[in-house]
């Protein structure tokens, strides 16, 4: 059986993914039902389970409507249990969560928020589909035969979420786990943001031309779905900010450019606050 990854465009500028193994899918976060039920039914498939990667609303707020339409089971962070609504089968860091006959990884990555997981997958992707809220629903060959990195807030292409209630050594940590994952890996993040991402991305990044190179190509890049989402880890570690300070010479680019000491957690925390600015 083909394991089909559909990307779904929900409320303004929100991504929920579905995930279908024959007619079983999982979806990943749960911003409004009416989509994704739309998306289920179009396919010919039938939801087993929702994997919430954290608690706002965005992200858990069609939990109890999906739960009563199909039965489905829920799944999230087990330490932020009592901020997800519908939740049956709490999800511990560490621990491999099994649902339609595949097994994700479930990762910290707490930042965003206290709660915040990601849940990798190792198995291939055999379809890949980018849908855009201005564009349609394009399959996209180069992702595919890649495993996936269900990543929720906690980082987008050409960026990360804001730190709600976490500080930048708890982001430091995050990036450092993304950094020891397959760099074939998809990044599905949950929003389009990858435009102001890679402007702000441009604007402290004079010493590393992917990231102007980049930004020159989204426009090509979304033309037929209307969507940047998901891309490569790879193509991450190269361009994006949060992950380039790691690396000697970007970081220290940052640090001159942001007036900060050179140390990771010092230039993360500087690159968030100067992103919140932006």
């Amino acid at each position: 059986m083909s394991l089909v990854l559909l990307q779904v465009p929900v409320w303004r500028d929100n991504y929920a993914y579905l995930l279908a193994q024959g007619t079983d899918a999982v979806l990943v976060d749960s911003p409004e039902a009416g989509p994704i039920e739309a998306a289920l039914a179009d396919r010919g498939w039938t939801l087993r389970a929702i994997l919430n990667t954290h608690h706002h609303g965005d992200h858990v707020g069609s939990n109890e409507d999906l739960v009563a339409h199909t039965g489905c089971r829920v799944y999230g962070p087990a330490h932020d249990r009592d901020r997800i609504p519908g939740l049956t089968h709490p999800a511990t860091v560490g621990a491999t969560v099994e649902v339609i006959g595949l097994s994700f990884r479930v990762l910290d990555v707490h930042a965003h928020t206290r709660g915040h997981i990601c849940y990798a997958l190792d198995t291939p992707v055999d379809e890949v589909w980018r849908w855009g809220h201005d564009g349609t629903a394009t399959r996209v060959a180069r992702l595919e035969q890649r495993p996936l990195l269900f990543v929720g807030d906690s980082l987008f292409l050409g960026g990360c979420g804001r730190l709600f209630e976490g500080d930048a050594a708890d982001l430091t940590a995050v990036m450092a786990t993304y950094r020891a994952e397959s760099p074939e890996a998809l990044v599905c993040c949950a929003h389009e943001y990858t435009g102001s991402n890679f402007r702000f991305a441009e604007s402290v990044s004079a010493g590393v031309p992917a990231v102007g190179e980049r930004r020159a190509q989204l426009d090509e890049e979304r033309a037929a779905s209307g969507s940047s989402v998901p891309d490569t880890l790879g193509r991450e570690l190269s361009t994006n900010p949060f992950l380039l300070a790691f690396e000697d010479g970007p970081r220290a680019h940052y640090a001159s450019a942001l007036g900060c000491a050179p140390e990771v957690t010092t230039v993360l925390g500087a690159l968030r606050e100067a992103k919140d600015n932006f």
